[in-house]
């Protein structure tokens, strides 16, 4: 689990630290403070810099591959500090506690050492390297896209050496093929029963929960089945807050050991539930060993964060707030038993 974050020349950080990370991290901040790229940072340092992260958080950004070609990634120059992507530009990521750093350089192509790593149509080359001096180097072109690139399915990533799955739950996901894959998981270990008894927080009278073999129904192909209702009904008919939950909670069950990373975890969810949310979401992390990082923009997710501390102090160790503030060096932390104090105090914390 990560105690420490620290980021240079990263996308807008030319040098910054987060600190007193704990288990449920809630990362907040104004508009294009940097919120989303923190949850991006520790996606690419606990992934050692694997080729398909950089492709995903390119990809969310909207950046398209050059002339649209299958075998490129998205441009890759918005990683760097200064949105250059050239010889000399690199950015590094590092838990101090963790022992986990990663370093990436564009290089010219005569700094290599194998020739056999250029490519006729690169005109640069991305050198990674992460934990144990782990090294790799891909061709690619003048704005940063990697040449020779081959999408693979983004989640869960295992970092070689860790063994750490890492899931990214952004506003557009959890596709339904993610979903069903993290279902068929759920089904082999026989854990059903402990996602449709937590799918009861929103959904009280859940019986059941199916995926149709193909996508022929509205709301992604999921059916849910209602105590003394014998017919099933599509998961679409209770709005977004109802499947955003089914989407956390299988992403939970599969980052077990490892990370999960949440863009906007209020968004579906009516500010009555974030207590209980967030309690669930405490509280399943723990029993599977998962650190978790979400951002948000809306007051009353802080608050239901404070609310769920002062109701059940035995989880105030468990979760923190960390505000992101360009003019410091570092995020302003508040952790357990602070966190309903200030909201309490009306203190702005966004």
């Amino acid at each position: 689990m990560l105690q420490t974050l620290t980021l240079r020349r990263y996308r807008g950080f030319e040098l910054y630290r987060l600190a007193d990370l704990t288990r449920v991290n809630l990362i907040v901040g104004k508009n294009n403070s940097g919120k989303t790229s923190i949850l991006e940072a520790v996606e690419l340092l606990v992934a050692a810099g694997h080729v398909t992260v950089f492709h995903e958080a390119a990809r969310r950004r909207g950046a398209p591959a050059p002339h649209y070609r299958k075998d490129r990634s998205p441009a890759l120059s918005n990683l760097f500090f200064g949105y250059e992507c050239k010889p000399g530009a690199h950015f590094e990521l590092s838990s101090e506690d963790g022992k986990l750093n990663l370093s990436v350089h564009v290089m010219h192509l005569d700094e290599l050492e194998d020739a056999n790593r250029s490519h006729p149509e690169s005109a640069f080359a991305l050198s990674i390297v992460s934990a144990k001096d782990e090294k790799t180097t891909l061709p690619i072109t003048e704005d940063g896209s990697i040449i020779g690139y081959r999408q693979s399915v983004p989640v869960p990533i295992r970092n070689g050496s860790l063994e750490n799955p890492v899931h990214f739950l952004a506003l557009e996901s959890f596709s339904f093929a993610a979903m069903e894959q993290a279902w068929e998981t759920i089904l082999t270990h026989g854990r059903e029963a402990e996602i449709v008894e937590d799918m009861k927080l929103l959904m009280p009278d859940i019986d059941s929960i199916h995926f149709l073999a193909r996508e022929r129904l509205g709301g992604g192909g999921i059916l849910v089945g209602r105590r003394g209702v014998a017919r099933r009904v599509q998961i679409g008919n209770y709005g977004d807050g109802v499947r955003r939950l089914l989407a956390f909670r299988l992403a939970l069950a599969g980052a077990e050991n490892g990370f999960l990373l949440i863009d906007e975890i209020d968004s579906g969810l009516h500010w009555t539930v974030m207590e209980d949310i967030w309690r669930l979401l405490v509280q399943v992390a723990e029993r599977l060993n998962v650190q978790i990082f979400a951002t948000t923009h809306s007051y009353d997710c802080i608050r239901g964060l404070g609310t769920l501390v002062r109701a059940h102090p035995e989880l105030a160790g468990q979760v923190s707030i960390h505000k992101l503030e360009r003019s410091l060096p570092q995020a302003v932390s508040l952790c357990g038993a602070r966190i309903p104090v200030v909201i309490e105090q009306d203190i702005e914390v966004r």
